[in-house]
């Protein structure tokens, strides 16, 4: 595995963090989509008159897209740190292996 192909990983997994739908609701078979870490919509939950349950929605919403924010920056994170570990690791190989060498002269 090369550093290029950690990187090009970790970006696939925040852009699926920040793009799959965040589901809120009563039960587990009630739950819908209140939008995605970038964008909330929370027109489902707009009763005529009442604010209670749009309020309950952007509450509850606004938890989970911090979530998952927090673990996009986790898996940006994680995602750096493999990289540099990675990097590191192949400039030492490479110096070593020039140390190595039987020099000329």
């Amino acid at each position: 595995m090369t550093p290029a192909k950690v990187a090009l990983l970790g970006s696939f997994l925040v852009a699926l963090l920040m793009l799959l739908p965040i589901k809120i609701g009563p039960g587990d078979h009630e739950k819908k989509s209140c939008g995605n870490a970038l964008e909330m919509n929370l027109h489902r939950w707009v009763v005529a008159g009442d604010r209670y349950y749009w309020e309950m929605a952007f509450r509850t919403c606004s938890s989970k897209r911090i979530d998952r924010i927090g673990q996009a920056v986790g898996v940006t994170s994680l995602t750096v740190l493999a990289v540099t570990l990675m990097a590191v690791r192949a400039r030492r190989r490479s110096d070593d292996s020039d140390w190595a060498a039987p020099r000329n002269g």
